[in-house]
């Protein structure tokens, strides 16, 4: 086991967009995926063929990565150092992925993700693209898509089994981090796209429970904020080059000295005064 990056996600008969993009250029790739298989019947018998590791664990997205991370191989928390835990309905391409794995670690991220792209599936709008921005910290990283690095995810992987719907744990995390400023970050630079309705798939046919009171109930019990889809700062893009402003000045500046150059040049002062008589003859 080379790459120290892996991807973690749920997959089911109907999942294509780990193959069809995630894989899309796997020659490059800067990371390892795992497959939790959620259906009790696999169709594609060749489903896993693309993949390092898949498992048919037949639950609900956390409480199979609990599972995994538990029982299964309890020793990968220590051998890989970022986990990515995206659904299975998110659009993002290998190079994106790559991109979203070194900024986590350039800039030691606790939790982070990529933004979304305009035409996403939404539930919260602060994670849609900024495009003045580079990146964002923010109060709190939800469940979709996170990136964990593997100290965060020891502190708050007993949370994955805290309720079946997830709704909450995202709540609670940035409460067992403190709320801290600076260690959770929406990266603006690279996109993903929620391709399907939120709230639309088969998780919520089948859960059997009120993910509201799943979602109250463990906020009380970790005493955390409802939610904190707050901003506390971000980096944006300062290339003067791509400012507007910057350029209408820069333009006015550059015409203005090409002017004040060819008066020099042409030395049109000394030539008005000597066509007014003006000039002193020694």
């Amino acid at each position: 086991m080379n790459k120290k990056n892996i991807i973690i996600a749920p997959c089911g008969n109907k999942s294509y967009l780990y193959k069809d993009s995630w894989l899309k250029n796997s020659e490059n790739r800067n990371f390892d995926i795992c497959l939790l298989f959620y259906h009790d019947q696999i169709n594609n018998p060749n489903i896993a063929e693309d993949v390092d590791y898949f498992f048919h664990l037949k639950g609900f997205k956390y409480a199979m990565i609990h599972e995994l991370l538990t029982v299964l191989k309890p020793d990968w928390i220590n051998q890989y150092d970022y986990f990515y835990f995206l659904d299975d309905d998110i659009l993002i391409d290998t190079n994106s992925i790559n991109q979203l794995f070194d900024l986590s670690r350039a800039f030691n991220s606790n939790i982070s993700c990529a933004a979304l792209s305009a035409d996403s599936f939404c539930s919260w709008p602060i994670f849609k693209q900024d495009s003045r921005s580079f990146l964002r910290f923010v109060g709190q990283i939800e469940v979709m898509a996170p990136v964990f690095n593997a100290e965060t995810l020891k502190l708050v992987l007993p949370t994955f089994v805290e309720n079946r719907s997830s709704w909450g744990l995202d709540a609670v995390w940035s409460k067992l981090l403190n709320y801290k400023k600076n260690k959770m970050i929406i990266f603006d630079s690279v996109i993903m796209k929620h391709t399907l309705p939120v709230g639309g798939g088969e998780l919520y046919v089948k859960i059997g429970v009120n993910p509201h009171e799943e979602w109250m109930s463990v906020i009380e019990k970790y005493n955390a904020k409802k939610e904190n889809f707050v901003e506390y700062g971000r980096l944006k893009y300062l290339s003067i080059d791509n400012s507007l402003s910057y350029k209408i000045s820069n333009l006015i500046s550059r015409e203005l000295g090409t002017v004040k150059r060819k008066i020099i040049d042409y030395d049109l002062l000394s030539r008005v005064k000597n066509r007014l008589g003006l000039v002193n003859e020694k």
